[in-house]
């Protein structure tokens, strides 16, 4: 099932999959089935949050193709905003609906943003102001300047933007996860975990502010329960 509308509120979840990127490199279909399979087989999340990049460059064919792995597991929920490779917008929308979400789950509230142009604008900051509460989790496609990562981040302004609306609300704040860049890189902020996990269609290694080789493939697992979280990996 894909989760269509900007609020949901899913009962009897015990583990969520956060990723990001599946489908923006050619020969994505290589990495992401087989990723996929993995963590359904180890982990068997009821939910999927995606940070966007469900296509290579937006085409309608892309998303039916994606959308095949995808309900291949028929029992799944699925939840996505888009990345700069889902613009223009159009079969995004018709396909995965609206471009912003909120997803309660048991104590947790999934806060899921849209920077599919690359910015964190005013009204993307007016709507997380207004729906962030205790024990919040942000995804958003496109990260926050941080040491290693302005390679590939939010402009300044925009990043200024974010971080200023995290230091206001960050007793609230639990955890932040971001895509576009295509690897897996942990930091934190004001004490918050950052994590990018946009290691799906290809995986690169983060290092001194840009790729250094090659990565390993990954899902995160979060734990509904015990708010924990783990890393699956696939070479």
């Amino acid at each position: 099932m894909i989760i269509r509308k900007a609020y949901t509120r899913l009962d009897d979840i015990s583990r969520v999959a956060i990723l990001a990127d599946p489908a923006c490199r050619k020969g994505w279909e290589k990495n992401f089935p087989r990723l996929l399979k993995k963590v359904v087989k180890e982990h068997a999340p009821q939910l999927f949050l995606a940070a966007g990049d469900m296509a290579l460059n937006a085409h309608k064919s892309q998303y039916i193709r994606i959308l095949n792995y995808i309900n291949y597991y028929n029992n799944k929920v699925w939840a996505a905003v888009p990345g700069d490779h889902d613009v223009p917008l159009k079969y995004f929308r018709e396909y995965f609906g609206s471009l912003r979400k909120v997803v309660d789950v048991g104590k947790w509230r999934f806060l899921m943003l849209n920077t599919s142009n690359r910015m964190f604008l005013k009204k993307e900051a007016e709507f997380l102001d207004k729906n962030i509460r205790p024990n919040t989790i942000i995804l958003s496609h496109l990260p926050p300047e941080a040491e290693g990562w302005t390679f590939h981040s939010l402009w300044p302004r925009s990043s200024d933007r974010f971080l200023s609306l995290v230091k206001k609300h960050r007793k609230k704040i639990k955890g932040m996860y971001f895509g576009h860049i295509h690897g897996f890189s942990k930091r934190k902020y004001m004490g918050i975990p950052m994590t990018v996990t946009g290691a799906v269609a290809e995986s690169k290694t983060v290092k001194n502010n840009r790729y250094a080789g090659n990565g390993f493939l990954e899902m995160i697992i979060f734990d509904v329960k015990t708010g924990s979280v783990s890393v699956c990996k696939a070479g």
